[in-house]
């Protein structure tokens, strides 16, 4: 029995010294724990520190501007200035003064000279093609929109010189209306049959016009020059450049002062006024309801050159109320609701100086424009840049969401 035993115990140890695929092992390099443990010889390397990785600090952006910046359609020429613009019912083309730059214009005379170097040109909005639209001295053009069934086409367009007002039908010559001499900024009545126009002092009115109070705003035939009403405001205000709204023309806006207590007429002291022709006498009021009716001009409310926009709930307009030129000549656009009743909407930055705003017909995109002439304040010692013409996108504003 015991010589059994002595051989169990032998066949065990030779099993635990297998490889485990059966074979012998080599244990001379594994230490003192044969066949239980292996140990490895390695050498600890310390570990470096990584520098972290710098970000560079990102520049802030600028707060959005509360202003609309001007989208030019035109590339810069230092040749020319480009002034007055109006736009066809279908949005596509503008027909505007141009004038060579260092050359006379009458872009700030009143009553105007007859500064033959400006002419109307017109603009090609698909193409930027430019081309003559007048030969002749022309000034001061408005484009009547013809509105049928929701749809908008072109009609005739209306522009002055100092021998009165002219007419242009679609494919046709300029024409002018007889007896309109010294009559300027014909503002066309929906349907294209009358005008409204500035009567200057120098204007004769006809026979039943006993209007000694100009300058004045009128209602003429826009076939035949006839004047229809010889004063649509009231003797109590100066009145020019008229506007007239497309939805209820008996609104007609135009840019004048109180007379009251002036003995000379100065376009630098208006406010955009309104007078409502369907009571019999007008009434006539400022625009801007907060606006005094009296002799105290107010420099806040200053304003010319108003227009309504297509539907009516709207006015445009340009002052210098809020821009910083002791002349009185850098210029801001505004709009501000049909009312009159809500503080008006600074749109573009005195920088511009920016005049004479019209509205762009309704659009397909649903975007609300404007269109003006724009001209950069240069540095200080530097020459004015010229005019040109931009556009500027104003949907934000009028949907409540401006500043």
């Amino acid at each position: 029995m015991k010589r059994i035993s002595v051989l169990l115990l032998a066949s065990v140890s030779f099993c635990f010294a297998q490889d485990p695929h059966g074979l012998a092992r080599d244990n001379r390099s594994e230490g003192t724990n044969v066949g239980l443990h292996f140990q490895t010889n390695t050498t600890s390397v310390p570990r470096v520190p990584t520098t972290p990785r710098l970000r560079p600090t990102p520049t802030p952006r600028p707060p959005p501007s509360r202003f609309v910046e001007p989208h030019f359609l035109l590339p810069p020429n230092p040749e020319v200035n480009d002034y007055r613009p109006v736009v066809n019912a279908e949005g596509t083309k503008v027909v505007f003064e141009r004038y060579p730059t260092g050359n006379a214009s009458d872009v700030k005379l009143y009553p105007t000279g007859n500064a033959s170097d400006t002419k109307l040109y017109i603009l090609d909005l698909a193409t930027g093609d430019v081309q003559p639209f007048v030969t002749f001295a022309s000034t001061r053009p408005d484009w009547c929109w013809i509105s049928s069934g929701g749809t908008l086409t072109s009609g005739p367009v209306a522009f002055s010189n100092n021998d009165g007002i002219y007419r242009v039908d679609p494919s046709g010559t300029p024409t002018p209306l007889p007896g309109t001499a010294n009559m300027i900024y014909p503002a066309w009545y929906p349907g294209c049959q009358y005008l409204a126009v500035d009567v200057s002092a120098r204007a004769d009115l006809g026979q039943g016009c006993n209007e000694p109070v100009r300058p004045l705003t009128a209602k003429i035939d826009a076939t035949t020059g006839a004047v229809v009403v010889c004063r649509l405001a009231n003797d109590t205000v100066w009145a020019g450049f008229p506007s007239v709204n497309q939805v209820n023309p008996n609104l007609v806006a135009f840019a004048g002062q109180f007379n009251g207590e002036s003995n000379y007429y100065d376009q630098d002291l208006n406010y955009s006024w309104v007078t409502d022709t369907s009571t019999q006498p007008p009434h006539v009021t400022p625009f801007d309801h907060d606006a005094p009716t009296g002799p105290a001009f107010l420099q806040k409310f200053q304003a010319r050159t108003g227009w309504w926009s297509p539907d009516g709930k709207w006015f445009a307009f340009e002052s210098n109320r809020i821009c910083d030129d002791l002349s009185g000549q850098t210029y801001a656009i505004f709009i501000q609701d049909a009312s009159g009743t809500q503080p008006a909407i600074q749109v573009s930055d005195c920088k511009w100086n920016v005049q004479h705003p019209k509205w762009f017909p309704p659009r397909n995109d649903g975007k609300t424009l404007l269109i003006a002439p724009v001209q950069p304040i240069p540095p200080p010692g530097q020459s004015p840049q010229p005019y040109r013409l931009a556009t500027f996108d104003v949907s934000r504003l009028v949907i409540g969401t401006g500043p």
